[in-house]
């Protein structure tokens, strides 16, 4: 059983990939540098990652990048955001990485 160990191992670390709280699902996503977000105010940087150097061939990379939209959003709900503005994603070959500020916006 011990030699089989290694091969199991990335299967039960791949099933972690991060699911929308479920009032995060209310925050608006916005894509692009050069937007300005004037009635808004910043609460900050936020990160999502998935995928690491042992299981991204087992996921697609739908999965990562939802999972990684999905860290965002939680980030943004703990900050007290409505909206995110997104970046450009880094390119990495085993992960889907976003950055993106967190804002409060007042309508």
């Amino acid at each position: 059983m011990k030699k089989w160990l290694p091969f199991f191992v990335p299967f039960v670390l791949s099933t972690c990939v991060t699911t929308a709280e479920p009032e995060s699902e209310n925050i608006n996503v916005l894509w692009g540098d050069a937007l300005e977000m004037t009635d808004c105010e910043d609460k900050g940087v936020v990160v999502g990652s998935q995928g690491h150097w042992y299981d991204f061939w087992l996921i697609g990379d739908g999965v990562l990048t939802e999972g990684a939209v999905n860290q965002l959003r939680n980030k943004a709900l703990e900050r007290g955001a409505d909206t995110i503005l997104l970046y450009s994603p880094k390119p990495f070959s085993t992960s889907v990485t976003f950055l993106a500020k967190a804002y409060i916006c007042h309508p």
